[in-house]
């Protein structure tokens, strides 16, 4: 088999096209092998129309292809255009580039598996022999097709939380598909616009407001009111780990407290935050102890561990009973903290008992936030906004990335 028929094969050459020659140049050290490719004169080329016409002039152009061992390799051709009846002229597709790329298809399937597979960026782009930012370009050139071609009409459980984007107070709004597991839409800011913007994604694509059943969420009043005002059908449920974290708090608040009179309970936070279930012996003895002595705090540790303990519960009429007991038991406590937390639990009481029957929580979404955390660590931050964006999609978006891009 000649050379040229070897690399025609290895690129999936199909005729009329072919590979016309084969060059090796060594220029001031720089070694590179150039694919020339051609195909046969006089061929029916085919428009986007369907119609067959001929070649009316041809454009030189170069792709850059996988290295071949440790050379750069590139493919040349003249590539074809056609002149339609209304006077346009229009270039002919060629099998192995998008329009408009300057690489071929094989190119950007490895850039995209690079990334797909941890590297950032940058690091693939050094790994390629070139700027991490061509990289970026490929990745959101098939990102922007692979979302367009993305069918979202069958969501109908969503989750929404807020992600840092950067230092300081810079946020996204991430909204979650519960059931299929994957980024549907993302939006910048933590408010209201912020979560339209992230809907509006969705809605695209074909998320249709009227069948979203099922919102899951922290207590954020934000993502509340965006939910009401834009998800009208949809019912909320208050995402239990939220919660938790919230009494958790609440005990601590007591023991940070109650430390300012007794030295006894320095340096035992975590002891209080860790369920007892968890305790060692001696941890739990000592738990015990300290609840003795400090009645107050002990009160605060009790309805924690009760709290925890609800929400294990198979019978969503009986956990609704004992959350309803345990707000007034918090509510007569005297304790400020507890109080608190049970006026606020009274006044989402609704979103907060819905999780009996769905057994919904936002596990997933904690999960999404800490993998954009690991691509923004990966990449030492983004500077645009729009690359990390593509970046969540790419990694967390589940996306049939095509082969071939709509031209």
């Amino acid at each position: 088999m000649k050379p040229e028929e070897l690399f025609a094969l290895a690129l999936g050459l199909r005729a009329p096209w072919f590979i016309e020659r084969v060059e090796f140049s060594n220029e001031d050290g720089h070694q590179a092998l150039h694919l020339h490719v051609d195909y046969h004169r006089g061929t029916d080329l085919v428009g986007r129309d369907g119609l067959k016409y001929k070649a009316y002039d041809h454009r030189r152009r170069t792709w850059r292809h996988l290295n071949f061992f440790q050379h750069e390799c590139y493919l040349h051709a003249d590539v074809p255009r056609i002149q339609q009846e209304d006077g346009s002229t229009q270039q002919i597709e060629v099998p192995w580039a998008i329009e408009g790329s300057s690489f071929t298809l094989l190119f950007d399937a490895f850039a995209l598996t690079l990334c797909q597979n941890g590297m950032s960026l940058s690091a693939a782009g050094r790994f390629l022999g070139v700027d991490g930012r061509v990289v970026g370009r490929i990745i959101s050139r098939y990102v922007e097709q692979a979302l367009e071609n993305q069918p979202l009409d069958q969501v109908t459980v969503m989750g929404v939380d807020e992600t840092s984007s950067r230092k300081g107070h810079n946020y996204l709004t991430i909204l979650t598909d519960m059931e299929q597991k994957k980024v549907v839409g993302v939006g910048q800011g933590k408010d209201e616009i912020a979560f339209v913007e992230a809907l509006s994604q969705t809605t695209k694509r074909g998320v249709c407001s009227k069948k979203v059943e099922t919102v899951v969420m922290d207590l954020s009043p934000a993502y509340k009111a965006s939910v009401r005002n834009n998800l009208s059908s949809a019912e909320i449920v208050f995402d239990r780990f939220h919660l938790e974290q919230m009494v958790s708090k609440a005990v601590d608040e007591v023991r940070r407290q109650e430390a300012s009179k007794t030295n006894e309970l320095k340096k035992t936070k975590y002891l209080w935050l860790r369920n007892a279930s968890s305790l060692r012996p001696q941890q739990l003895l000592e738990v015990n102890f300290l609840c003795h002595t400090n009645p107050r705090l002990g009160r605060a540790y009790r309805l924690k561990e009760w709290f925890k303990e609800i929400w294990n519960g198979s019978d969503p009429a009986e956990a609704t009973l004992l959350m309803t007991e345990w707000i007034r038991l918090a509510s007569k406590s005297k304790i400020e903290p507890m109080n608190r937390v049970a006026r606020s639990f009274r006044a989402h009481w609704n979103g907060i008992v819905k999780y009996f029957n769905t057994r919904l929580t936002s596990g997933f979404v904690e999960r999404v936030n800490l993998k954009i955390q690991e691509i923004k660590r990966l990449a030492k931050g983004y500077r645009n906004m729009q690359n990390f964006i593509t970046m969540i999609y790419f990694h967390l978006g589940k996306l049939q990335l095509p082969t071939h891009l709509k031209r």
